[in-house]
């Protein structure tokens, strides 16, 4: 109990003051404890700062995505929505943790955690789209798929910056403020090429599998996002004979 209520002191000294401000003195007096009680439970001050950044870093996961994607476009805006309160929640924090890491680099370990798992349940949600037939991803020798891997990092960054960059530039970003983690995660699924239409049918099937996708055609020539694949999907060939007044054609698909 004490050990939490240190360092939620430490963090809020620390997000107004930055490292060189944030004095074990100042966090003592904020925690309502006297010095000796901080160095018995960190030891430093420095090992005090990495734990405030490493809890900050670590707490407050959205609700994860679910393991069967339904409704890509509300399970993705519901997270992204969370992801990015939690964000603009905590501006000052990662503003100043920002600016130590020039001088304090290994600041910049500690910050990453959080985001890195976040990008992780993306990433797997992701695949998991692909394997409950709202993206179709096809088969790749040279590793992930760049694309795909640039569309979550670009959601990822959208996040991100408009968390710390809109009470600056406000006219960058969408409006009202309240949606944009929904925008954001709409152009997302544009940009794979999500057959949303997909969660609807299975729904109204009620027994929760996916349907063949119909109506949006997924991008072609796409490799899971983070999976490698050993195999090329050949080339589909046709073979065109001709008589006269017709023409018929037949083709082999590679799967995805």
């Amino acid at each position: 109990m004490l050990r939490e209520k240190i360092i939620d002191a430490a963090a809020h000294v620390y997000a107004e003051l930055g490292f060189r401000g944030a004095t074990t003195r100042r966090i003592a007096e904020r925690a309502g404890v006297n010095e000796v009680s901080l160095f018995r439970h960190f030891g430093s001050k420095e090992a005090l700062i990495a734990e405030v950044v490493r809890h900050w870093a670590t707490a407050g996961e959205p609700q994860p995505l679910p393991e069967v994607p339904r409704d890509p476009e509300r399970e993705l805006g519901e997270w992204a929505t969370a992801h990015l309160a939690r964000l603009r929640g905590s501006r000052s924090f990662i503003r100043k943790t920002m600016g130590e890491v020039e001088e304090r680099p290994e600041m910049a370990c500690l910050v990453c955690e959080g985001a890195q798992g976040r990008a992780r349940q993306l990433k797997a949600y992701m695949i998991r789209l692909g394997e409950h037939g709202f993206v179709q991803w096809a088969s790749s020798r040279r590793g992930r798929d760049e694309e795909a891997h640039a569309a979550g990092a670009m959601l990822m960054s959208a996040l991100f910056n408009d968390a710390l960059g809109r009470d600056m530039m406000p006219e960058m970003y969408p409006q009202p403020a309240a949606r944009a983690a929904e925008l954001y995660v709409k152009v997302f699924l544009r940009a794979i090429a999500c057959d949303t239409t997909n969660g609807r049918r299975a729904g109204a099937r009620g027994d929760g599998t996916s349907a063949p996708a119909t109506g949006t055609t997924p991008k072609a020539g796409r490799a899971e996002p983070g999976r490698t694949k050993t195999g090329r999907s050949k080339v589909s060939r046709s073979k065109v004979s001709r008589s006269k007044g017709s023409t018929s054609r037949t083709s082999r698909t590679p799967r995805p």
